[in-house]
């Protein structure tokens, strides 16, 4: 018995330096992906309730990632995505795609049950028309699913302050509308607010500028893990939380 508290005290100091390496590498080059995805995925696939056949416009598609997910709940989506390069990767999905502007939808009206829109409403110059289009294209009592982020968090505004600085086109956005913009946005596009899902509740913590982590990401995927167990906060509700960083809203056409 004591042999063995022995070595497992001798071999303390090398799990402590293990551990340390890891915390190391992964502050330096993260082995998973961000944990602010992790959220806001579940919240807008899985969260939400989809009906099988469901007619899906997946604006700002990109390669076709998340399209790909929402055939996989046996819907029928259609791609759409401004940017050429991206929409010819999409093709190996061989789902309908259609290069165009969220802003100007080169649909028919009443097309769609949802307008699916996932990390792209901060690329639109002018929200306002978008969120008429949407209407307009969707099915009465449709819906969109709009991810966004709150602006004016000490994250938020950190982030905006190196994109500003930086030569990274990647980084660029048209627009700075938090949450409660686009809920009054929507309302005054023809919209309800069904459900608003906060996702990441970290927003007062700078933990990356950038591509540069401050805060390891591992340690922000546990502290986000920590703080919804200790409060209990669901994600779904009826406005956004205070402490999210992101967001899921769920808007339905009047």
């Amino acid at each position: 018995m004591a042999s063995a508290s022995i070595s497992k005290l001798t071999a303390l100091p090398a799990r402590v330096a293990s551990r340390l390496q890891w915390e190391y590498r992964e502050w330096r080059t993260p082995s998973r992906a961000s944990f602010l995805q992790e959220e806001l995925d579940h919240a807008i696939l899985d969260a939400v309730a989809w009906t099988p056949c469901e007619r899906v416009l997946d604006v700002g598609c990109g390669t076709g990632v998340y399209s790909r997910k929402l055939v996989e709940k046996q819907l029928n989506v259609t791609g759409l995505d401004l940017s050429a390069e991206l929409l010819a990767r999409a093709a190996a999905t061989g789902l309908p795609l259609l290069q165009a502007s969220g802003e100007q939808l080169p649909v028919a009206d009443d097309s769609f049950d949802t307008i699916f829109c996932h990390k792209t409403a901060y690329l639109f110059a002018q929200p306002a028309t978008a969120l008429v289009e949407f209407r307009r294209v969707l099915r009465s009592g449709g819906r969109v699913l709009l991810s966004t982020s709150r602006t004016r968090s000490p994250y938020a505004l950190a982030q905006a302050a190196a994109i500003r600085l930086s030569r990274n086109r990647d980084w660029g956005f048209n627009n700075r509308l938090g949450p409660g913009a686009w809920i009054a946005l929507a309302r005054t596009a023809g919209f309800d607010v069904r459900t608003v899902y906060s996702c990441n509740l970290v927003a007062p913590i700078v933990f990356r500028v950038c591509d540069r982590w401050i805060v390891p990401n591992e340690w922000m995927r546990r502290f986000n893990r920590a703080l919804r167990r200790g409060t209990g906060w669901p994600m779904a509700g009826t406005r956004p939380r205070l402490l999210a960083q992101d967001f899921v809203l769920e808007l339905v056409r009047r």
